[in-house]
């Protein structure tokens, strides 16, 4: 136990240096009327001190002394332009920090072009810092609304392709959803990494099957509640639960056929009760009652599986409930994008099932993962390899879980 726990120390002090963050994404919103063009542009404040990471911003907010807004606002002003006819349209309205969603940044700013044909919107913020980041964007012209989402690979938006575009069917948005979906589990590492500590807690495929049909129910339910605009959950404390989710997968794995389980508890609880104490003085995420909702969670659900054999049934209520919290993180991406409201169920169909097949072609990969490693290595060896794979698990659900909260 000392081992792995040394190594806990190891893998964490190594994911608290990578910096890593979760799913990375932005939004704006465009007008154009007449000639103006106007924006408005929004991010996770969170999400804004990747910029951080490179020293000349780092500096530049020392030496000026800026704040994190400030510092980002810097380095958003020279990533995004508009051009027309390949020419530059003057800038109007210098891009500003404004009031907004309390967890974000929101910047507005305007260009003025000479005509309104062959404009494009170049938006290379936050692409060269995380290959991965997704920005969504909605452009308004002429009392129509279209959308775009802009990658690594594609940061441009021609409006002149968008004027030739009909109004787009159920299913060619269905589809744009869906690859939306795929492209949000797949590049959001810490759902993907919740999904490998499931992957290795639980060793029977029907088991997991069940298992991970409760997480998509949970999760399909929030994501509709969030995407529909009748539940707004607080952003930071739901990436920071996710963390914790995480943290209590790799806990039950390390309860399974230990005599330390009541340490590995009260190690939990202990953490538990350090952050409720800590919302007293401190402004974060999660408060006093969240904390003690946590802890009556924590200590009646491993006291159920410590005292019953057969309590299947409770994993699978526990991870549906971690579901709900996953799908507020799926939904908030989902609602951020302001997409059409005649879109609405193309667009919960779609990116639902976009997830569910991200899920489904992780467990593929992990299952031949699983097989190729069972043929190479002995059981022995095989076992070691999935308690050093959860201690990783659960290393990076801690970091996950302190700096969301406190950083």
């Amino acid at each position: 136990m000392k081992k792995f726990f040394f190594l806990f120390l190891v893998l964490f002090s190594f994911t608290k240096a990578s910096h890593a963050h979760y799913f990375s994404e932005s939004y704006s919103n465009w007008s154009i009327i007449d000639n103006k063009v106007s924006a408005t542009f929004t991010i996770l404040k969170l999400e804004a001190t990747r910029v951080l990471q490179i020293d000349s911003f780092q500096e530049l907010g020392k030496e000026k002394e800026l704040s994190e807004g400030e510092v980002f606002l810097e380095y958003f002003k020279s990533r995004i332009s508009v051009l027309n006819s390949g020419n530059q349209c003057t800038l109007k309205k210098q891009a500003t920090l404004v009031d907004g969603k309390k967890e974000y940044h929101t910047i507005e700013f305007m260009y003025v072009c000479d005509a309104t044909d062959s404009i494009k919107i170049i938006n290379n913020v936050l692409f060269d810092i995380a290959q991965s980041h997704v920005h969504l964007s909605r452009i308004k012209k002429d009392n129509k609304i279209f959308e775009k989402a802009l990658f690594y690979n594609d940061q441009t938006i021609l409006l002149d392709n968008i004027d030739q575009d009909e109004e787009k069917s159920f299913f060619s948005n269905l589809s744009s959803f869906i690859y939306s979906g795929i492209i949000h589990i797949l590049t959001g590492l810490d759902h993907l990494i919740f999904l490998i500590g499931l992957f290795i807690l639980v060793n029977n495929f029907k088991h997991l099957l069940l298992v991970i049909t409760g997480f998509t129910v949970g999760h399909s339910i929030t994501l509709a509640l969030v995407a529909l605009d009748i539940v707004m959950p607080n952003t930071l404390m739901i990436e920071a639960l996710i963390g914790f989710t995480i943290i209590f997968i790799a806990a039950e794995y390390m309860i399974k056929d230990s005599k330390l389980s009541n340490r590995i508890v009260s190690v939990l609880v202990s953490i538990l009760v350090l952050i409720g104490l800590s919302s007293l003085v401190l402004e974060i995420p999660i408060s006093l009652i969240t904390s003690f909702a946590l802890i009556l969670i924590t200590i009646g659900y491993f006291g159920i599986i410590k005292s019953i054999k057969n309590y299947g049934i409770f994993r699978i209520i526990i991870t549906s409930l971690f579901g709900l919290i996953h799908g507020f993180g799926f939904g908030v991406f989902l609602f951020n994008s302001e997409f059409n409201q005649s879109n609405i169920l193309s667009a919960l169909f779609g990116f639902n099932i976009g997830v569910e097949i991200g899920q489904i072609i992780l467990l593929l990969v992990l299952i031949g993962l699983s097989s190729f490693c069972l043929k190479v290595l002995n059981s022995e060896k095989y076992e070691y390899l999935l308690k050093y794979s959860m201690v990783l698990v659960s290393s990076m659900g801690f970091y996950w879980f302190i700096q969301r909260l406190y950083f």
